[in-house]
């Protein structure tokens, strides 16, 4: 009887394997590109037809491979990156397996010619669909030149699964955008069809997100340089859509340089951008992670584009930890104005620094008695009026206005400026040295009263107000549960609510910072959360959006006329206020146009 278990041959299991390792023309130009750049490339240039389905073409000047080792590069497990299995716990080169090339070639008409730097000639290697031919002699320069032409030719039942060339060029160049990220020191250039798309020379990190993506991918941002452990870090920049200029999402993470797309680290990271991002907008960030080659598995799927963590909680933590931090400083990207104010602008070198106000902006809102002589209120009116209690000498600075003597290059501005007026009762506007900024005073003082809340809370001391008479309202029999299970943590946020009928409650204080016309609303609104979240551990997780919801209600309001000195009261305290760029939804809280701005939109100079 006939065996019915037989070993396959090698050309068909290189056709096999190029079904899980080349997906398309973007998965063979990725493995060509990691193995330039394992060579050491410091120029790669790319050359696309058709999206690739006709003609991939790389050119590095990389070390080179040896006229002996060329038939080796299209042999199956068959490499010079691992030796024993230790190894494969350790991997510290984008390519390992030996199988990218081989594939490749048994599903293309492949061509591969190297020269090695110490070399007075090249050679080269053919394979057409899989038929190997003899290594020649070529005239080239230093380095390697790999084409790729007619891939799946030979297979039209694969061939078929292609998309349009816009498609899989779309992918190829996406491909390109993550490893001339990952390598910012290598210059690239790719063209399509003939055209060039992108010609990068050697660069920083940030100027090459720029050139990739747009010119605001270089104006604001947040820089991450955090520290884990012995062997553990994370750098890179985080970007708040509400400052993007460019329409994009750019959501790049790389492990110890290799592109993934990791479901622990997705999670992590939205975490991190929690409480700060719009629920229409996404995250973006370029993302580093460098960690111990033997904490991390990246032998995990075919096309190496996902890890699996030793220590999953811990690089969770450490990622949502890192850009919580990031993200809760405040920018002013003004590099005309940072020999003017005592904050630290983002740059790519520097860390950042939470902005702080300079010495003359005296902001101590203390919750003592003041002079009835103030202008703006005393306690138990209006949120505003509550926080904003200012001593009765009232600083020049604060009733700051400009006129025609003023020396507009020589007054000393803090980052956000001087208010000068207020727009339809909703907008601020600030003039700074160059230019003026606009700010949503009820978004900026619903951020501001959520830090000061999470701060109180986190000490125990959100301060209350008793009601004069209690307050009764009509709930339904959910809020009444709600009210049984969870009053000792109403408690902690300021409130003192009791039940005085099946669907009657009675509230007799509420926190210092809410107007009492505004309890009923706030207090059912409150309810509801909490007996939506249930159990006191989800509250606890969902303690911010709790807050969110009394200091939206506590803000001050549209159509609230400020005075002066309250506005740029309001502005000293932005300055100082953790996460002070976006309300609590996530939405931005200022805007500024540069006098270069408004000259062009007045076509001035023109």
């Amino acid at each position: 009887m006939a065996n019915k278990i037989h070993k396959l041959a090698d050309n068909l299991v290189n056709r096999i394997c190029a079904g899980e390792v080349v997906e398309r023309p973007s998965s063979a130009l990725k493995e060509i590109l990691e193995n330039s750049l394992d060579a050491g490339a410091s120029q790669v240039s790319v050359e696309l037809v058709a999206g690739g389905c006709k003609l991939i073409k790389v050119t590095d000047n990389g070390s080179g491979i040896s006229a002996e080792d060329l038939p080796l590069t299209i042999e199956r497990h068959a490499t010079s990156k691992l030796i024993t299995e230790d190894d494969l716990y350790a991997i510290k080169t984008l390519g390992f397996r030996g199988e990218g090339l081989a594939s490749i070639a048994s599903v293309s008409w492949f061509t591969l010619s190297s020269k090695e730097q110490t070399a007075s000639i090249g050679y080269q290697i053919s394979s057409q669909f899989g038929e190997i031919q003899e290594v020649r002699p070529a005239s080239l320069n230093s380095g390697t030149i790999v084409e790729v032409a007619d891939l799946y030719h030979n297979i039209p039942a694969r061939k078929k699964f292609l998309k349009t060339e816009g498609t899989e060029f779309s992918h190829c160049k996406s491909i390109f955008e993550r490893l001339a990220i990952s390598n910012p020191e290598v210059a690239y250039k790719l063209t399509h069809n003939g055209k060039e798309i992108y010609n990068l020379p050697s660069s920083d990190l940030i100027s090459r997100i720029s050139s990739l993506f747009g010119s605001s991918y270089q104006e604001k941002f947040f820089t991450i340089t955090e520290v884990g452990g012995e062997e553990l870090y994370l750098s890179g920049y985080v970007y708040h859509q509400a400052y993007l200029a460019q329409n994009k999402n750019v959501q790049l993470c790389f492990v110890n340089g290799r592109f993934v797309r990791d479901k622990v680290i997705q999670n992590a990271i939205r975490q991190g951008f929690s409480g700060v991002l719009h629920h229409e907008h996404s995250p973006n960030y370029v993302l580093f992670i460098n960690i111990a080659p033997n904490d991390v598995d990246v032998n995990v799927h075919p096309s190496k584009s996902e890890v699996r963590f030793k220590d999953s909680n811990l690089i969770h933590s450490f990622i949502s930890r890192s850009l919580k931090k990031a993200l809760a400083t405040n920018f002013v990207n003004d590099e005309q104005n940072s020999s003017h104010i005592s904050s630290t602008a983002i740059t790519p070198e520097s860390d950042l620094a939470i902005p702080l106000a300079p010495s003359w902006a005296n902001n101590q809102f203390s919750q003592s008695s003041h002079s009835s002589t103030e202008p703006w209120g005393t306690a138990g009116q209006h949120a505003f009026d509550a926080f904003y209690r200012k001593p009765t000498t009232i600083n020049n600075n604060d009733l700051f206005t400009l006129d025609e003597s003023t020396d507009h290059q020589n007054t000393t501005y803090p980052p956000l400026g001087f208010a000068i007026a207020q727009l339809q009762g909703i907008y601020i506007l600030s003039q700074t040295r160059d230019g003026l900024i606009v700010v949503d005073m009820h978004a900026a003082h619903e951020r501001i009263i959520l830090e000061n809340l999470k701060t109180q809370l986190g000490q125990n001391t959100i301060a209350s107000q008793q009601l004069l008479m209690p307050l009764a309202i009509n709930v339904t029999s959910t809020i009444i549960e709600a009210l049984h299970q969870h009053k000792h943590e109403l408690s902690l946020l300021g409130f003192e609510i009791d039940i005085i009928g099946e669907t009657m409650l009675a509230i007799r204080s509420i926190p210092l910072l809410l107007d009492d016309g505004k309890a009923e609303q706030l207090v059912h609104d409150v309810l509801m959360e909490i007996a939506n979240f249930g159990s006191a551990n989800v509250i606890l997780s969902h303690q911010e959006e709790i807050l969110s919801t009394m200091a939206c209600h506590s803000a001050v309001r549209a159509n609230r006329q400020l005075s002066t000195p309250e506005m740029n009261a309001l502005l000293r305290e932005m300055e100082q206020t953790e996460r002070a760029n976006y309300c609590n939804h996530g939405r931005p809280t200022w805007f500024k146009l540069t006098m270069n701005d408004l000259d062009g939109l007045f076509m001035r100079g023109k």
